[in-house]
């Protein structure tokens, strides 16, 4: 079964990042993927620089910088500044957010249409209060594949 629950069509795209990371934060990994050259992430926070499971690279060519990060209500301050010194228009080009080994939030190529997704820990009712206060425009469930 595919773990994704919604697609979402984003309209802030750090205050969406920003509030699913304190929803997911915890036992998460956070996995970015870009120009990471800018970013400046304490040595404890790393857990690899390789993927890991779900945390898994989004292009294979060119191979572009990655990291896994452990993603925590204290490290999620931190992390959340480095990746605004980065950038989400042009450095970051994919974010992840694992939690217990499933992928709970993905954001693809800069936000594309189409390529931000949640996964079943984000609630419809959650996914409400981010479309009433404007970060997202729309979510709409992903069909279920059975296999």
């Amino acid at each position: 079964m595919d773990p994704k629950s919604h697609s979402l069509c984003v309209i802030k795209k750090s205050e969406c990042l920003h509030r699913m990371m304190q929803e997911l934060a915890g036992e998460a990994l956070i996995s970015l993927e870009g120009d990471l050259g800018t970013c400046s992430f304490p040595h404890e926070l790393i857990i690899s620089n390789d993927p890991l499971g779900a945390a898994a690279r989004s292009t294979l060519h060119p191979e572009l910088d990655f990291v896994v990060l452990r993603l925590t209500h204290e490290t999620l301050d931190p992390i959340f500044k480095q990746i605004m010194t980065a950038g989400l228009k042009r450095a970051i080009i994919h974010i992840q957010i694992v939690r217990e080994g499933v992928l709970q939030f993905g954001a693809y190529d800069n936000f594309h249409t189409n390529c931000v997704v949640a996964g079943p820990a984000i609630s419809s009712a959650y996914l409400d209060q981010l479309k009433a206060i404007g970060i997202i425009r729309s979510f709409d469930p992903v069909p279920q594949v059975a296999v």
